[in-house]
């Protein structure tokens, strides 16, 4: 028997999460702007302002040998420039309600795609999901609750079959954080159409400070930040505030290993993200295509990153949450829709970092075996997102399959 939730319920569902959600945000930016105006406290933000400044006069930006400092690209200063020519307070209040508009903006986007009968609702348990996760990004004032809604925003569009706004939007969080690189090659890999657009506008992005700066000085910041990439790479597992990839859960379990074999382990699980999104994709479903390379992204980010945080785990948890959201939305009663909500909801949990190290990729590890098990048979994962029954999957992906074609004539 299949358990549907009725009108009234939905309602009540929305209202109460989306309550909580904006409760929280507004409460957690009226603290964050009063701790701007407090002598002492640094945050993101400051630091964002403080390199601006060295942007401007050209006093270097990286440090090959140092794991902390600036580690985005020099188009971010441009774009975050606007920011300096006001009060800091307002500035973070200005940054604050642009981050969380996007991202429920990107996170009901998303929602009408996944669950296009109940979207308000599904948008509101996927925010209430991550509540605990928007605190922390509010708190920070990181470009990563931005990133994280371009990418969600590239995964929709992907679903509408738009690879040219899809290889937009992910430009965009490739410019506010480098970490959206991932999901840019899995796209330019598997959707054609976003290869040049990505191409072009990522040779754009790090063109464009030369229209600005000196070519010696950004000719210079480039060659560091290479070399603070690789130092990064290679730096022991734990010497990072906060890491929580699966070197130091590695650690953890007595396995230290070296750096170029932990090299290996992330480019192995790169090539095997690749094959699973590469099975997908050849199936030709726009939703079902558009957030497996969303989810496999975010949780290669989350898992593989040698720069994770247990702070910064937001990029993880819409994804997730969606998975659980799909499910639950066809039946209250399937209990794998409350495991997934379940592990959204606990990777988002801030734990301390005596133990971050090693729970949150042990979670992850959780996570990454059910997309496998969710994926390993493309059909089950086409047949979930876009609610096809199986009889009817391999018809209509050939009648995909022959549009395709015929366009290409």
């Amino acid at each position: 028997m299949v358990w549907k939730p009725g009108p009234d319920g939905l309602t009540a569902l929305a209202l109460m999460t989306w309550a909580v959600w904006l409760t929280v945000v507004v409460l957690r930016l009226m603290a964050t702007t009063r701790y701007l105006g407090q002598p002492g406290g640094v945050i993101a933000l400051h630091e964002y302002l403080g390199f601006i400044d060295k942007f401007r006069s050209e006093t270097p930006l990286y440090i090959p040998g140092d794991l902390h400092g600036f580690h985005y690209l020099p188009v971010m200063l441009m774009i975050g420039t606007p920011l300096s020519f006001v009060d800091i307070q307002l500035a973070g209040a200005l940054f604050g309600i642009l981050s969380a508009v996007l991202f429920a903006f990107s996170v009901v986007r998303l929602a009408q795609q996944i669950t296009p009968d109940t979207p308000f609702a599904s948008a509101g348990l996927m925010l209430a999901i991550s509540t605990t996760t928007t605190v922390m990004a509010l708190y920070l004032l990181q470009m990563q609750m931005l990133m994280t809604a371009a990418m969600i925003l590239a995964a929709v569009a992907a679903m509408e079959e738009r690879p040219r706004q899809m290889a937009v939007w992910l430009l965009v969080a490739v410019a506010l954080k480098p970490l959206a690189i991932v999901m840019a090659l899995l796209a330019a890999v598997v959707v054609p159409r976003t290869r040049l657009p990505l191409l072009l506008g990522i040779a754009v992005l790090l063109v464009l400070p030369f229209a600005v700066r000196s070519f010696s000085y950004m000719t210079t910041e480039y060659a560091n930040y290479i070399r603070q990439l690789s130092h990064i790479t290679d730096a022991v597992p734990g010497a990072w505030d906060d890491q929580t990839d699966i070197s130091t859960l590695l650690v953890a379990l007595g396995l230290d290993l070296a750096p170029g074999v932990r090299l290996l382990l992330r480019l192995a699980a790169a090539f095997g993200t690749l094959v699973l999104s590469f099975r997908i994709t050849a199936l030709r479903n726009a939703k079902a295509t558009g957030l497996a390379l969303l989810v496999l992204a975010t949780c290669y980010i989350g898992l593989f990153n040698p720069r994770q945080e247990n702070v910064s785990f937001l990029v993880v948890v819409p994804s997730v949450a969606a998975i659980g959201v799909v499910m639950l939305s066809r039946d209250l009663a399937d209990w794998r829709g409350g495991v997934w909500l379940g592990l959204a909801a606990l990777i988002g949990t801030k734990m301390s970092m005596a133990h971050g190290g090693w729970i949150f990729p042990s979670i992850m590890i959780v996570i990454w075996a059910g997309l496998v098990a969710l994926m390993a048979s493309p059909g089950r994962w086409v047949s979930l997102i876009a609610g096809l029954p199986a009889s009817e999957l391999r018809p209509r992906m050939a009648e995909s399959g022959d549009r395709a074609r015929a366009k290409a004539v």
